[in-house]
């Protein structure tokens, strides 16, 4: 059974705190397996080894890359787009509609794909009162005990407006199809080494990519739900996420990971292990699940 959408019984479910003091001590160097990466990307940065591997979340966020640039160059784009949304969120200015269509369109890699048209329209639509939603949901995404049933249909959470939210509001985290891959396969990975079955409360659902890449974490004893598409619960799990990657980040010593530069780090390497998730080798024979409050 899920634990109620409150932080401190989330966390202080057995099954998170076992897996945040795990996700804590791969944050401080422990390997998380073999994870050996060969990139088929048509853009990549100069220099950029297709063929590598990455066993810590160190080194995954160190190869870290997307749409042909380094973290550094991403994270100087994201901060002038951040710049500008404080800006027009403060005043609710009229360019609020202009950042968040640059932001989605960033968010989509520049590329006019349908998930960006429908963001965009949808934020042109309700610019009116665009501020207050958007407010709104970072209320929500703040709280230690949130309610998401406005995003049945009044607010909107897709994998183009985490990237908003979390522009708008540093401590969030960028969760999407990909993230959730990567948080999937580390939990897949926790649970296999201790031979336990998936509890409910770290089932961080997935969804596939525009490639052929695995996204899927799951094996015949592991199950992992997919996003599809699902505004409320994509925001319950964003929070969920956030939860536990806070949780252990503040419980490592490593100073990578700490503060909101350190959370943007270990987003990243969630990235690039999200890229092409490891197929399991073989299922558990059994598995025993742990007490859950």
């Amino acid at each position: 059974m899920i634990a109620p959408l409150q932080k401190a019984s989330y966390l202080g479910n057995a099954s998170v705190s076992q897996f945040v003091a795990q996700l804590a001590g791969w944050l401080d160097g422990e390997a998380f397996g073999e994870h050996q990466f060969y990139i088929r990307d048509k853009i990549l940065p100069d220099g950029y080894d297709r063929a590598f591997r990455a066993d810590t979340l160190q080194q995954a966020f160190q190869r870290f890359y997307w749409n042909g640039r380094h973290y550094d160059q991403h994270l100087a784009i994201q901060q002038s787009l951040r710049e500008r949304l404080s800006l027009a969120l403060s005043q609710q200015h009229d360019a609020l509609v202009d950042i968040i269509d640059d932001t989605l369109l960033w968010a989509s890699g520049g590329k006019v794909i349908k998930l960006y048209t429908l963001n965009r329209d949808w934020a042109r639509s309700h610019a009116a009162n665009l501020a207050v939603k958007l407010q709104r949901s970072l209320a929500i995404f703040a709280s230690d005990t949130p309610d998401c049933s406005a995003f049945d249909g009044e607010l909107r959470m897709n994998a183009g407006f985490t990237k908003v939210y979390t522009l708008a509001a540093p401590r969030l985290l960028a969760y999407d199809g990909r993230t959730g891959a990567a948080l999937g396969y580390l939990v897949r990975q926790f649970c296999e080494k201790n031979r336990l079955l998936l509890d409910p409360n770290l089932c961080f659902p997935w969804a596939p990519g525009a490639s052929t890449m695995n996204r899927n974490p799951s094996t015949e004893l592991l199950h992992f739900k997919q996003l599809a598409n699902r505004s409320r619960f994509h925001a319950e799990w964003k929070i969920r996420a956030g939860w536990v990657l806070g949780a252990a980040c503040d419980a490592a010593s490593s100073d990578w990971c700490k503060g909101d530069a350190g959370l943007r780090r270990v987003e990243a390497a969630l990235f690039m292990i999200g890229y092409d998730i490891p197929l399991a080798k073989k299922p558990a024979r059994t598995g025993r699940s742990l007490l859950t409050d």
